[in-house]
């Protein structure tokens, strides 16, 4: 049976990145700038039995899981990156975020 003789590599030590919001990517975010992703924005949930879901009608008010002020989520492929506060953007909903979420980048 061979023997392998595995020596240790040199490698130098890499300066830490100035600027948090892009450290995953470093100075080369225009890498992927013009990728375009979807996020959801998620105001609460609800759990209701089948036969509930099937009686609803409309004019009912099904009661979210959240204080009215409480924050929305901002998730992006189901992963909570930011938390915000919803705003009218014109005839539309919009958020402000308030939050970015540590590690989601």
């Amino acid at each position: 049976m061979a023997h392998s003789i595995v020596k240790g590599l040199e490698m130098p030590t890499l300066a830490p990145v100035q600027n948090e919001r892009h450290a995953a990517l470093g100075e080369r975010l225009d890498l992927v700038d013009h990728v375009n992703v979807r996020l959801t924005i998620s105001l609460g949930s609800a759990e209701m039995s089948i036969g509930k879901l099937f009686a609803l009608a409309a004019g009912d008010v099904v009661a979210l899981d959240r204080e009215v002020d409480a924050p929305v989520d901002v998730r992006l492929h189901g992963k909570l990156v930011a938390r915000g506060v919803l705003v009218a953007a014109g005839d539309r909903f919009g958020i402000r975020v308030t939050e970015i979420i540590a590690g989601a980048s």
